[in-house]
């Protein structure tokens, strides 16, 4: 059955059209009926419509309104137009907004509004197949996608070559060479942030497998484009040996297309490296593991794309602390009236601090991660989990440098917006917190505490603050818990009671959850 509503100012007219013909004959069911534009767009939020039969002639919102608005939310919407007006304009305003039809009330018969909805329910099928083709399209592609990705995995773990060429050509990946090239990839992190969302990650690796599958079909060259588990690119090259051609020049030249498509289409950069070339498809494990590893060898180094260097292994620093350099730059984010400059030149210090130490890569991301972790419980009502994990995955010293900058000057913006635009019943709620530390105070305790209806409190609070109380609430203690154990005078076990947290493992867990380090670690 597909949904109508009836939309007319003249009660009559509505009363005609119910009876005018047959609606559950032809599929049809009249799930609603409205006597103004506005009642019309409220019922349509609240009941699933296929099609709508709306006068044009109504006060406040006439019908082309009504309809220019219900298109702009659901384009696939059918609408036949009725009207005692027989200007021309009108009807092009109905043809512009794509009506199945337009009639004439005081001509309307039977017959022509069967006529109409039968032509609306032909083109409301016609989209429906449209929409249901193209969905089974796109689970197609997602699940060859999962596959791919299944298919990398086995790759790294499988010594049996036949089995894997085999499993390949069932995806469509036919390596019919001996000879293999890798290279591997990564977006620049800090690109990501400037023209994405973190979450959007996934479908930027999609996008970046089209672009490099239609490349591979322009230049003819076998390259496949697979994702890892870190959300990297991995190309491989799969070739016939030809003393003639140079393998490792055309794979070269492959990349080099590849990243400035990526940049075209994308709008970001993408760090691009690969190997020599090796032979037979048990060679993909051992290549990925030795690019992995060059990978965290070249934290330090600037290059974007090239061939992958042989570099000793670096004698880490696992032993000095970034305490002195995120302090300087934990108060810069603190001082009002303090400038970017002031920002950058503590960013600054931090870079060259890190190169000369040789700090370790992983323990510099983690412990960066911690500190802006921190920053966030002053400055932001809530921590940006996404963020977090994108700045770990950094391949590069510079491109973490650049996503940190990113997110402390956000942060700085937000800490500066916090301290102005905190609104009196805000300060009501943290004072009231503040003289209950030790109880388990809930929404509705402070609803009442403000007069309010909680669930009103509710929408109020999260329109206010872009969190919901709960989220709120833990942080505020949270921070006030990062006080005391920097003091040192009290226990985790004494500063949970204190702050209204009965089990030590519980308050652990809600410290872990918006600090990012158990308290122990922290302390």
């Amino acid at each position: 059955m597909l949904n109508v509503m009836l939309v007319d100012d003249d009660v009559p007219m509505i009363k005609y059209l119910t009876k005018l013909i047959s609606w559950e004959s032809l599929g049809l069911r009249l799930a609603a009926t409205a006597h103004s534009g506005e009642s019309a767009l409220q019922k349509f939020h609240e009941t699933q419509l296929d099609l709508i039969i709306t006068d044009i002639g109504m006060p406040q919102m006439d019908g082309l309104e009504l309809v220019a608005q219900l298109k702009a939310i659901k384009p696939e919407l059918q609408v036949v137009f009725l009207t005692c007006h027989e200007e021309f304009h009108y009807a092009r305003k109905a043809v512009q907004l794509d009506a199945v039809d337009y009639l004439i009330k005081d001509e309307l018969t039977s017959e022509q509004l069967d006529v109409s909805l039968r032509k609306a329910i032909q083109l409301l099928t016609e989209a429906k197949n449209q929409v249901e083709d193209i969905v089974y399209k796109q689970d197609l592609i997602k699940n060859k996608d999962l596959l791919k990705m299944t298919y990398f995995q086995q790759l790294l773990t499988t010594s049996s070559a036949t089995e894997m060429l085999s499993y390949g050509k069932r995806l469509g990946i036919n390596w019919g060479h001996s000879q293999f090239l890798m290279a591997v990839g990564s977006f620049h992190r800090a690109s990501v942030y400037k023209q994405y969302r973190f979450e959007d990650m996934n479908l930027l690796l999609y996008a970046a497998g089209n672009i490099a599958s239609e490349l591979s079909l322009q230049s003819q060259q076998q390259v496949t484009l697979f994702s890892d588990s870190d959300g990297q690119l991995i190309c491989i090259y799969n070739y016939q040996q030809n003393l003639s051609v140079n393998a490792t020049t055309l794979f070269k030249d492959y990349l080099l297309s590849l990243r400035e498509l990526i940049k075209q289409y994308l709008k970001m950069d993408v760090f691009l490296h690969y190997g020599i070339p090796f032979k037979g498809v048990e060679g993909i494990s051992a290549n990925y593991r030795t690019m992995k590893m060059w990978q965290k060898s070249a934290f330090y180094e600037d290059d974007t794309f090239g061939t992958i260097k042989l570099l000793e292994v670096p004698l880490w620093n696992v032993s000095h602390s970034l305490e002195e350099q995120w302090d300087r730059i934990t108060e810069a984010v603190k001082i009002k009236d303090a400038n970017i400059d002031g920002i950058t030149r503590s960013l600054c210090a931090l870079e060259a601090f890190a190169r000369e130490e040789r700090i370790e890569s992983g323990m510099f991301l983690a412990a960066c991660s911690h500190r802006i972790r921190l920053i966030e419980l002053e400055a932001k009502p809530k921590s940006e989990e996404t963020f977090h994990s994108c700045l770990l995955r950094c391949k590069r010293l510079k491109e973490s440098l650049e996503l940190i900058s990113c997110k402390i000057e956000e942060l700085h913006t937000a800490s500066l917006h916090m301290a102005i635009d905190k609104k009196p019943k805000l300060q009501q709620i943290d004072r009231y917190i503040t003289d209950h530390l030790a109880e388990n105070i809930s929404m509705v305790d402070i609803a009442d505490y403000l007069f309010l209806n909680p669930s009103y409190f509710s929408r109020y609070f999260k329109q206010e603050t872009g969190v919901n109380f709960v989220d709120y609430y833990h942080q505020f203690k949270m921070k006030i818990a990062c006080g005391l154990l920097k003091e040192k005078q009290y226990n985790i076990e004494m500063i949970a009671l204190k702050l209204g947290y009965m089990e030590r493992t519980y308050f652990s867990r809600i410290f872990k959850k918006y600090v990012g380090v158990s308290p122990k670690h922290y302390k």
